[in-house]
């Protein structure tokens, strides 16, 4: 059989979750909620849940903060329970991967929003070095090509195969992935900091929002104005124009912020916002439910 092999270096934050880096069903949701949440939900929710305001949480507060998380997150209402798959996030034990790491084996240390925000960063610069690698990269310089990077943003889009192939041959055509041509590549940097913006997307729709009804369109400066504002970081000019080739359909230089908005939302999830099933298993759950219920209509009534 083959076996995957990921070039991850000894001190990850995955070797520091244990030795062979196992979680639980629970860590692992928790996880995914991390990379999607902004940093400013998180310092909201510690502010709230710490009680003597130290500025730092315990086993037991923290636990309250992932519930809230959980509950108010779209990602973790989409895998908070899995009755078809009989996946159900259940708190986190003491024993979990997450609580060693944040609090010690014992569960008696404290836990800073300083230290949980690190611990974010982390794991998402990690996540997105990962996705980076396995991008393919330009013959003469180590960059992803333009159009790796924009396969990167509609893969989980959802749109028809015959769209999709012309919006990505829109960036062949431009860019020649050669080595010649206009093409330059995608820095690590750059996507880092794509990656950033993307995390404050909810902002940016209501920033585009008001700009929208402000009569004003939706253009390079626009978007990376909103870059900077909202999100805090500078996007390259070579990145916005790729990005403007890839979603403007007839070229004149504007963008439909909604369908934009959309795609970018959907690349944030990584298309985990849906149900971790086939259909089988709601199929074969909905069998046994009405064979259950048959048997009861069958049974005499015991009177």
């Amino acid at each position: 059989t083959d076996k995957l092999t990921i070039d991850i270096s000894k001190d990850s934050v995955f070797y520091a979750l244990g030795d062979k880096a196992l979680i639980s069903f629970s860590d692992f949701v928790f996880l995914l909620t991390v990379l999607c949440t902004p940093p400013r939900q998180f310092e909201i929710a510690f502010r709230m849940f710490d009680l003597n305001g130290d500025g730092q949480l315990d086993a037991e507060e923290f636990e309250v903060v992932r519930s809230v998380v959980m509950d108010t997150t779209a990602m973790g209402k989409r895998h908070r329970d899995h009755s078809t798959t009989g996946s159900t996030l259940k708190p986190v034990s003491s024993n979990s991967a997450l609580t060693h790491f944040f609090f010690g084996p014992r569960g008696d240390k404290k836990l800073t929003i300083e230290k949980f925000l690190n611990f974010q960063t982390q794991l998402e610069v990690e996540i997105m070095r990962l996705e980076y690698d396995r991008l393919e990269k330009r013959p003469d310089n180590s960059n992803i090509t333009e159009v790796a990077f924009a396969k990167s943003l509609v893969i989980y889009a959802g749109f028809q195969e015959n769209k999709r192939r012309k919006m990505l041959k829109r960036i062949k055509t431009y860019y020649d992935e050669d080595g010649e041509g206009e093409g330059q590549g995608i820095s690590f940097k750059e996507f880092v900091d794509f990656n950033k913006f993307l995390k404050c997307i909810a902002d940016v729709d209501t920033a585009l929002t008001f700009y929208h009804m402000a009569g004003a369109s939706i253009d390079p400066t626009t978007l990376a104005h909103v870059a900077h504002a909202v999100a805090n970081v500078e996007l390259q000019p070579h990145l916005i124009e790729v990005v403007f080739r890839l979603f403007d359909e007839n070229d004149d230089g504007h963008l439909s912020n909604r369908e934009f908005v959309s795609v970018m939302k959907n690349r944030l999830l990584r298309g985990l916002d849906k149900p971790m099933d086939t259909g089988f298993i709601r199929f074969l759950s909905a069998l046994t439910t009405c064979s259950i219920e048959q048997t009861k209509l069958l049974l005499p009534k015991q009177h």
